[in-house]
């Protein structure tokens, strides 16, 4: 009997389910829209919003919210920003095009963690426009050889400050990647050393050993000048101490080179700059040393490899190859019109040439 009732209203195959029933109250368990803004996120989610990235950038980041994204953000609902809002609020925000852009990247992130979190389908960073500025000229921040010297001139004329400078200037490596080298390092039978870390501080001034920049190991030259100070500074060390450490055995970093050379105060009679750039900084031995690459007869490739650069196209900056390009044109224009300009375009008292003299 059971099985005659259960099979009379079992459904048949096929056939339509009865539709459910919606009822137009708004049911007593229904809960309102949480309204989260940027800010709130921000504190919630920060460990994973600055996760995986290296201390310098989430200083920069951290920096860009106390300065930028905060104060214009913070306090806004982040399903109501708009792709519009974002590009007007790089337009409006101060700083140079780099500070910018971290800025920028910070809040794409915390938009990102929005989307995971399943509060916002779109990310309002994805479109903007950046704004469009004029190509910058590394080569312009690089020493010559006149002003390498001055800068030889200004440095103690021996220890762990002196050659800790000179370290940057011959590999290229940036300041982190030269603090935190070894003995173990230098490999001798080529002539090359390996660079695989850097020391920067963390987020709260600690100091952090990690990997480098790009996150790749590389091999840089060890040129014969500077293997005697390699050797000089190995001297008594241990494999696994630091190379280049500070008198005291410590870290260098850029605010107790700067104080133990005094570099703010010297730095201007080794190269200056016109008013409104930055003055010589630290990093800028490493665009020496790029430019000293190239004119060595390097090939970009190889710049490339030892510079540690993400792209070859940041590599080519470096190359100079717009002014080689106005040198030849400067010999080839003379050229053309030595024969045919002696006159009006020379300063003399001759007829002057016409287009059609001048062959064009």
């Amino acid at each position: 009997m059971r099985r005659e009732e259960a099979a009379r209203w079992a459904p048949t195959r096929g056939a339509p389910r009865p539709r459910r029933a919606f009822s137009l109250v708004p049911s007593i368990v229904s809960r309102a829209r949480t309204v989260t803004t940027v800010g709130e996120l921000y504190e919630r989610y920060r460990p994973l919003i600055l996760n995986n990235i290296s201390p310098g950038t989430g200083r920069a980041y951290t920096y860009a919210w106390g300065k930028r994204v905060g104060p214009t953000f913070a306090a806004r609902e982040i399903e109501d920003i708009s792709t519009l809002e974002v590009e007007l609020a790089i337009a409006s925000w101060s700083g140079a095009y780099s500070t910018r852009v971290d800025a920028l990247s910070l809040l794409s992130r915390i938009c990102r963690t929005a989307i995971k979190g399943g509060i916002i389908p779109p990310n309002p960073c994805v479109g903007v426009e950046r704004p469009r500025t004029q190509d910058s000229d590394p080569t312009s921040r690089a020493l010559n050889l006149e002003q390498i010297d001055l800068l030889l001139e200004a440095l103690p004329q021996s220890g762990p400050y002196r050659r800790f400078v000179l370290a940057m200037l011959y590999t290229g490596c940036r300041l982190g990647e030269i603090a935190a080298l070894r003995p173990a390092d230098i490999d001798w039978a080529t002539n090359t050393i390996n660079v695989s870390r850097t020391a920067s501080p963390g987020l709260t001034g600690e100091l952090l050993i990690g990997p480098t920049k790009g996150r790749r190991v590389r091999a840089v030259s060890l040129a014969a000048p500077f293997a005697p100070i390699v050797r000089e500074a190995e001297a008594g060390k241990e494999p696994f101490d630091l190379l280049f450490p500070g008198p005291r055995g410590g870290t260098i970093n850029s605010k107790n080179l700067s104080r133990a050379l005094d570099w703010f105060n010297i730095r201007e009679s080794i190269k200056r700059f016109p008013r409104g750039e930055e003055q010589l900084h630290w990093h800028d031995l490493r665009h020496t040393a790029a430019v000293m690459l190239f004119r060595a007869g390097l090939s970009a490739p190889d710049v490339q490899a030892i510079l540690g650069h993400s792209s070859l196209a940041v590599t080519q900056l470096y190359a100079n190859t717009r002014n080689d390009a106005a040198k030849r044109g400067a010999v080839a224009l003379s050229a053309f019109y030595a024969p045919k300009s002696r006159g009006q375009l020379e300063g003399g008292e001759q007829a002057a040439k016409t287009a059609s003299d001048l062959l064009i």
